[in-house]
């Protein structure tokens, strides 16, 4: 079998790859293409942004970094408790119920490292 020096590998420290321009950049790289790259994916996250206070939303005027309280206009969220039992997790008790564990943490004003202890009720919202 003949190995030509094209195909041998030689080993070194140092790793390198020549690499070559995509043949067609030129064509469609133009003056102000980034410009307006930039200008179009500025308006479509203006367009898709959606406004305050519409729809059955209701947003309240504080946004904190970026984070939005929404509640359902005309419908008052019911809360029910949950005893906690051996065994129990924040996030079991979580998928039982059919929401969020950082909702749930939050609802129960929980903090970090987020244990429950048995006998623990934690309000539960009804959906």
């Amino acid at each position: 079998m003949i190995i030509s020096s094209r195909t041998k590998i030689r080993l070194s420290r140092n790793l390198t790859a020549q690499t070559t321009p995509y043949p067609h950049v030129k064509s469609w790289i133009k003056r102000g293409f980034l410009v307006l790259t930039i200008v179009m994916i500025a308006g479509v996250y203006l367009a898709a942004r959606p406004n305050k206070n519409t729809g059955p939303f209701q947003t309240d005027d504080k946004e904190i970094l970026g984070e939005q309280n929404l509640s359902i206009a005309g419908e008052a969220a019911e809360i029910q408790t949950y005893t906690i039992k051996t065994g129990d997790t924040l996030f079991n008790v979580s998928q039982k119920y059919e929401i969020s564990w950082q909702t749930l943490a939050q609802i129960n004003n929980l903090r970090e490292p987020y244990i429950l202890k048995v006998g623990q009720k934690l309000k539960i919202p009804r959906l």
